[in-house]
């Protein structure tokens, strides 16, 4: 389990800040991230040949078509920001002071 000290030390060697940031809750939240990551780690794949493709679903072809717009997309946003190049939404911080 990851401890505030270790997110602390994990944050500094990612040149990371942290500040504002409950770090119980983040250490919290990184742990149990890892355990899933454990847990989905232990899956039995016997029989399974990761390295065979499906030929029942080939890569199809790429089609460039018009995309959704910009503002319809951002109309679903908490927060966004218009910019020259269309725009895009902030995402929330978790565990950041309020």
């Amino acid at each position: 389990m990851i401890t505030a000290d270790g997110l602390l030390k994990l944050a500094s060697l990612s040149k990371l800040s942290l500040d504002g940031i409950d770090l119980d809750e983040m250490a919290r939240d990184i742990g149990g991230v890892i355990d899933f990551a454990n847990e989905v780690s232990t899956a039995d794949l016997t029989g399974f040949d990761l390295t065979e493709t499906d030929e029942r679903s080939p890569l199809r072809e790429d089609i460039v078509a018009p995309s959704v717009p910009v503002e319809t997309i951002l109309s679903n946003a908490g927060e966004a920001v218009t910019d020259g190049n269309g725009g895009f939404f902030v995402a929330p911080v978790k565990g950041a002071a309020k």
